[in-house]
């Protein structure tokens, strides 16, 4: 029951984070060659493409990482698991899925102390465009809580079912 509503969440989170990724990756393409456009044919500029196409890739990036652990097409060394045993190579997973857990609650945490921060002072960026920077950093802490939810199920995937295989490149 707690399983299934877990892998339920990340579900729900990782897809939502993707999407939203994706959703930014269009308005950077859009963003850069309007940029292109507006300066190539009628010398003026949007004055914050810079700045808003750096939001977006930092929000992206954070927001993806729950569908990428989701779908295994993370960075993973593999050694521990072609020499240990089976119950070995759980008891490794689970440890590092622990670790990942704690180290990404630690940064959750000051991500949020930032945020509120930012949002009692009314902080804006030090830009022409005066972008509250609360924004940025509530990304970014979507983006880590939608981790934190998909490596909780991923421990109660590994508990149930084993350490799954990794993606092989082309899946």
């Amino acid at each position: 029951m707690i399983r299934k509503a877990a892998n339920l969440a990340a579900h729900v989170c990782s897809t939502i984070g993707i999407w939203i990724s994706a959703g930014l990756l269009v308005y950077m393409v859009v963003h850069v060659n309007l940029e292109i456009i507006l300066r190539s044919f009628f010398a003026t500029s949007t004055n914050a493409m810079s700045e808003y196409v750096g939001y977006a890739l930092g929000a992206m990036t954070y927001l993806s990482l729950a569908h990428t652990l989701r779908s295994r097409k993370h960075v993973r060394v593999s050694l521990i698991q072609a020499l240990g045993s089976q119950r070995g190579t759980l008891w490794a997973e689970l440890f590092c899925l622990a670790a990942t857990f704690v180290v990404f609650s630690f940064a959750a945490k000051y991500v949020w102390a930032i945020l509120y921060r930012d949002f009692v002072r009314g902080s804006v960026s030090p830009s022409l465009m005066q972008t509250p920077t609360w924004y940025i950093a509530a990304a970014v802490l979507t983006g880590l809580a939608f981790l934190l939810v998909q490596i909780i199920s991923s421990m109660f995937d590994a508990i149930a079912d084993g350490v799954p295989e990794d993606a092989v490149e082309g899946d």
